[in-house]
Order: C-alpha cells, then structure tokens, then sequence
C-alpha cells in the first residue's frame, strides 16, 4: 500500500471517540482488517501504515457523542488557532502534545466539530482511497452553509468549486491540483433540527455486501441499506457503539497513485 505526502489543509488523520474501546477496536479490525494496539489510546492499522485512532470518552460524562472526528493538517497550529474566532469558530481543545504530534479540536462557523494536527517529525504521509482507509470526506452542513465555506476558504484558503448550487441542494468540493479532496453539503432540512453539522469520512470496502453483512453480527446497525451511487456503491452504519460511518467500495489500488489523484470511486468533474 502507497503512503502519500500529506499537503497542508487536507484531512489527515480521523479519531472515534468512544466509549468502548474495546467493542469499536473489534467492529473495525474486523470489518476493515485493521490491526490496532495500545492502551489507553488506540492505533489503527492497515498494511504497517497508520490510518485512525481511538479516544475513550471521559467516564463521568461524555462530552460529546460517540463520533468520528477528521483532523486536517496544520501549515501552522498556532497560527491557525488564533483565527478560528475571527472566522465565526471556536476553540473546544487547546494543541495537545500526543504520539502523533500536537492536536486541537475545534468547532467550525456551521457548528461542526473537526481538528487540526501538526504532525511529530519532518514527513507527513497518509493512506488513503483503497479499502480499509479513509476515501472522502464531507461536511454535512445542516445549517450556515455558506458560512462553512467560507470558514474554510479562510482557515486554509482551499480552491472551492460549486458542483451544484440551489436554494434545496448546493455542494461544494475543495480541489489541489484539480482533484477533489473534500466537500461541502448543504443539508438544511434533511436532518431534525436539533442535529448539528457534522464531517464524516467515507472508509473504503472492497466487498459492500459481505462487508454490510457482518455489521449486525458486531453489534452494529444499518442506518441505511447500500445503494449505488454515481461515485460507487455506498451504505451508511452505525457501529457498535452508535457512531455513524458510511462505507464505499472501492477498487485495489492502482500502482502510482498520488494523494492528489480522485480518490478511488470519486472522480469527480
């Protein structure tokens, strides 16, 4: 499996807060063969290669739901902190020193939890667009989309491009070296109220439907049954724990892909 060099602004690293690790280490190694080790914080593998982490939830009160959070790589982390209020955000973890490298996790301008890493090290490197790593990643905006897009012009003055714009639907993806690597949904209405936004990433399978199969076997749950899309096909779980994820098949990889190549199953325009 290539590892690809990360370019600033981009997702780099996905954390799930739970609160079993246990339960969530054994619904992911065995849905999407990562090996994972650690105690108190968990590492995920695929092929030797780092691709996400595993937080317990405090014991006394969780503070957020049981969640997958999307870290995006840092140019400067404390230079980017300073203007996330100024951009509409707000700070919900100072930087923290970790394994992996200093880490914050902040609240964009449309509400929506997400974080910033500045890697331990000089190199950067991320697997990403084959089966059992991580292959799109979206912000569901189900409100201030367009204080979303420009929250994130303005954090790591990414290339947007409007895939569609409307007063129902809009999406916007974020593009490097014309490929897109993000995107930006308006989902006003398709949610309860009390839903706030959210990212998700979209974590590759190569099977979906042997894959689907053994989620209720895990303790988890289809949300919604798979389906196929003009990007692959797709389905949207809870796992053992109640975190949401949704799942695309994917191809194996191809020889001498770049991390600023569509990702598998996203060719975008």
């Amino acid at each position: 499996m290539p590892a690809f060099e990360a370019i600033g602004g981009m997702p780099y690293w996905i954390d799930l807060t739970t609160s079993d690790v246990r339960k969530s280490a054994r619904f992911y190694s065995e849905i999407l063969g990562w090996e994972i080790t650690g105690d108190d914080y968990r590492i995920a593998r695929i092929q030797g290669l780092p691709v996400a982490g595993f937080i317990p939830q405090p014991e006394e009160g969780a503070a957020i739901p049981d969640t997958w959070i999307t870290y995006f790589l840092a140019d400067d982390l404390d230079a980017q902190i300073g203007q996330i209020t100024e951009l509409g955000g707000r700070v919900l973890a100072e930087p923290t020193q970790v394994q992996l490298g200093r880490m914050a996790v902040l609240v964009d301008a449309a509400g929506a939890i997400f974080g910033l890493i500045e890697p331990a090290g000089e190199d950067a490197f991320i697997a990403a667009g084959e089966p059992g790593t991580p292959v799109w990643h979206e912000l569901t905006a189900t409100a201030g989309f367009d204080k979303a897009v420009d929250f994130y012009h303005g954090l790591f003055d990414w290339e947007l491009v409007a895939m569609a714009a409307g007063e129902d639907f809009a999406y916007t993806t974020a593009m490097a070296d014309g490929a897109a690597f993000a995107g930006i949904w308006k989902a006003e209405g398709n949610f309860p109220p009390q839903v706030p936004s959210f990212w998700q990433t979209y974590l590759g399978v190569l099977d979906m439907d042997a894959t689907v199969a053994r989620v209720p076997e895990l303790g988890g749950e289809i949300i919604r049954e798979p389906w196929d899309s003009e990007f692959g096909r797709m389905c949207i779980v809870a796992d053992s724990t109640g975190a949401t994820v949704t799942l695309c098949e994917v191809d194996e990889p191809v020889e001498d892909a770049r991390e600023s190549d569509p990702l598998q199953g996203f060719d975008l325009p």
